[in-house]
């Protein structure tokens, strides 16, 4: 059976988003149900982020929470911009700016990434030699904005382009975000989000659903702790929990950890976070090993707080 270089792509890609924690591109039997594409917009693109194993639904302290509960963005106080690269395996990298501007009871953020692959080798059927080798490359560029609705509640939107492209063959489509935030206590805030809700994209001749997400989860921090948990549900998996913590000896100085639980090469995460003494640069960096004898990605971080 003839492989297409899409169905090739995706094996490559999966091996990374496998271990990001989703699924393969795959098909469901008997073509009832659409295949979910653009899986790597479930790939964390935050350095900080992945050390606390994505728990940021309740989060309002970093940028990066625009992709995961736009509500966040009213606490992040002050104009910020984070860069990250993400090394993954299979020569995949990750490139991703996001950016948070709060205006008074209003805030607004941005989200640019990009994820890459190698080369990738062309076949048609077994064979030692490739006909040849072509790259798979992903992007999507995000706006949201956020509106404290009073001093406990928060609510935000997002609208993101999201683009694949597979040698000479491209999908694309948008996407859509919704989320709140609550203060349920002096030092508690609990949070639910539902990401990448948007219509279907065709790629060749198959249609794709978005990789939609809802999540719902808690955070407690005070000056020198925090610690949050979420439960993450989608369409084709089952129910995920995520746990962070983040401990700050010094004020210039964050240790992270995490832990999810339902992921099948994935369960620790771990990472540090080091601020000049007036907090307005910060460098991150996230280290995640796998199970399966598949490795260890890393991503680096660079926040400035002008």
């Amino acid at each position: 059976m003839k492989i297409t270089r899409h169905a090739t792509a995706c094996f490559w890609l999966s091996i990374v988003i496998v271990c990001a924690g989703s699924g393969p591109c795959r098909a469901q039997s008997g073509g009832a149900t659409d295949p979910t594409g653009f899986r790597f917009l479930t790939i964390g693109g935050g350095a900080r982020a992945v050390a606390l194993a994505e728990t940021m639904v309740a989060d309002g302290e970093d940028p990066f929470v625009t992709e995961y509960n736009p509500a966040g963005l009213v606490a992040t106080k002050q104009f910020s911009l984070s860069f990250s690269h993400n090394v993954f395996f299979q020569d995949t990298r990750g490139e991703y700016i996001a950016a948070a501007i709060p205006r008074g009871q209003w805030a607004f953020g941005a989200r640019l990434g990009y994820l890459g692959t190698g080369d990738i080798p062309l076949r048609t059927g077994p064979s030692q030699d490739p006909l040849g080798y072509y790259d798979a490359t992903s992007g999507v560029l995000q706006g949201a904005v956020a509106r404290a609705v009073d001093d406990r509640l928060s609510v935000g939107f997002s609208i993101a382009y999201v683009l694949e492209h597979i040698e000479s063959e491209t999908a694309q489509s948008v996407v859509l975000g919704f989320g709140a935030r609550f203060r349920v206590h002096r030092d508690a805030h609990v949070g639910i989000s539902f990401a990448n809700v948007g219509p279907k994209a065709k790629f060749e001749d198959q249609q794709f659903r978005m990789p939609d997400q809802v999540r719902l989860g808690a955070a407690w921090g005070r000056e020198r702790l925090s610690l949050r948990g979420e439960m993450m549900a989608a369409e084709d998996e089952s129910l995920r929990w995520h746990f962070g913590s983040e401990f700050t000896p010094d004020p210039r100085l964050a240790l992270r950890a995490g832990l999810r639980i339902g992921y099948d090469t994935q369960t620790f995460s771990a990472g540090a976070g080091l601020r000049t003494p007036d907090q307005r640069v910060g460098i991150d960096y996230a280290f995640a090993p796998y199970s399966d004898d598949l490795g260890s990605t890393h991503r680096f971080g660079l926040t400035v707080r002008p």
